[in-house]
C-alpha cells in the first residue's frame, strides 16, 4: 500500500465512531503483536501490504450502511452497549463472510456489557455447564444461530444440554426423573438466556439481519409442570404449555444424546435489538 493509500486509510479511520476506532486499534495491535493498542496510526505505519489490507477491509465494513433498531424497554441494550456491539458486528464482517459464531458472540456480548459499565466475568472454562458469562452477578447462557431452518417467529435451541443419560433410560419414570434433575440444575445455574439470530430475508437477500433475543426463564420453568406420562416415548417430543399458551417444545433426542428446545414463540421473548448490515449476502435465506 503506497503512502497515498495509507493516508487514505488513516482519513477513513478518522471518520469512524470512537467504538469503531478502538476496535481498529485492537486489530492493529494484534497484527503487530503489540500490547499497546492506543496509537493505531503508529502501528499502521509499521504494517505491511497484507496487514494494511486486513485493516482496510475492517474499516470499509464499518463505513457500510447499517440499520439499528433498539428496544427502548431493553434492560440490556442502551447507547454504549449498542455502539460497541454494532462496531463488533461490522468488524467481524470485514474479515468473515459467515455470521458470528457462538464464541465470537460471547466475546462481543461481554465487551458490549463492559462498555455499558456492567461487571462482566467469563465462565471459568469453555466446558462450564449451562452458562457462559456472568453480568452484574447474573449468569447468562449465550447462544448464536444461523441455522438453515431458522424461523422468523419461533426460536429453536439445538442443544440445551448433552444428555448421555437418555440412552440409559428405559422407562417414562427414568426419563421424567432425568429431565427434572437436569431442569433443576439448569435453572439454578442460569438467570438469563440470550440468543443471537442471524438470517437474510428473501425480500432483501443482500442484507444480513441480526436479532438479539432473550428467552424469559419462566418459559423453561414451565417444564416443571409436566407429568410422567408425557415421557412414555423413547424419544419424547413434548409440547409444553402454561397459562399463556405454548411455551416451548421439549425433545429428548436419544439418537444424538442431547436435550433440545424447539418452538419458543418469539412474541413471548424480548427482542433487545436488531441490526441490519447492507451488502452482506451470507447467512440463511428465509421468508419474511
Amino acid at each position: 500500500m503506497n503512502s497515498a493509500a495509507r493516508a487514505q486509510l488513516i482519513d477513513s479511520i478518522a471518520q469512524l465512531e470512537d467504538n469503531q476506532v478502538h476496535i481498529v486499534q485492537e486489530v492493529a495491535a494484534q497484527i503487530k503483536g503489540s500490547t499497546e493498542a492506543r496509537d493505531a496510526y503508529a502501528l499502521i505505519a509499521k504494517c505491511d501490504e497484507a496487514q494494511l489490507g486486513q485493516i482496510r477491509n475492517i474499516v470499509d465494513s464499518m463505513l457500510r450502511p447499517m440499520v439499528e433498531l433498539i428496544n427502548p424497554q431493553s434492560t440490556l441494550v442502551s447507547n454504549s452497549f449498542s455502539a460497541e456491539f454494532r462496531a463488533r458486528l461490522q468488524a467481524h464482517h470485514g474479515t468473515h463472510i459467515t455470521p458470528l459464531d457462538r464464541l465470537a458472540f460471547e466475546n462481543a456480548l461481554a465487551a458490549s456489557c463492559a462498555a455499558e459499565g456492567m461487571t462482566v466475568e467469563m465462565a471459568p472454562s469453555k466446558t462450564t455447564r449451562f452458562w457462559d458469562l456472568r453480568v452484574d452477578g447474573k449468569q447468562i447462557s449465550a447462544k448464536s444461530t444461523s441455522a438453515k431452518d431458522i424461523k422468523l417467529h419461533e426460536l429453536h435451541i439445538s442443544k440445551l444440554s448433552e444428555g448421555a443419560w437418555i440412552q440409559d433410560c428405559r422407562s417414562a419414570r427414568m426419563r421424567y426423573d432425568g429431565t427434572m434433575t437436569l431442569l433443576e440444575a439448569f435453572l439454578a445455574a442460569v438467570q438469563r438466556w440470550i440468543v443471537l439470530r442471524a438470517y437474510r430475508l428473501k425480500s432483501e437477500p443482500d442484507a444480513l439481519i441480526y436479532e438479539l433475543v432473550e428467552v424469559p426463564m419462566d418459559l423453561f420453568a414451565a417444564i416443571e409442570h409436566l407429568k410422567v406420562q408425557h415421557f412414555s416415548s423413547d424419544s419424547p417430543r413434548i409440547d409444553v404449555r402454561d397459562e399463556q399458551g405454548t411455551a416451548l417444545q421439549l425433545l429428548l433426542d436419544r439418537s444424538d444424546s442431547k436435550v433440545t428446545i424447539n418452538k419458543i414463540p418469539k412474541d413471548r421473548c424480548i427482542v433487545h435489538g436488531t441490526w441490519k448490515l447492507e451488502g452482506v449476502a451470507s447467512g440463511p435465506l428465509i421468508t419474511g
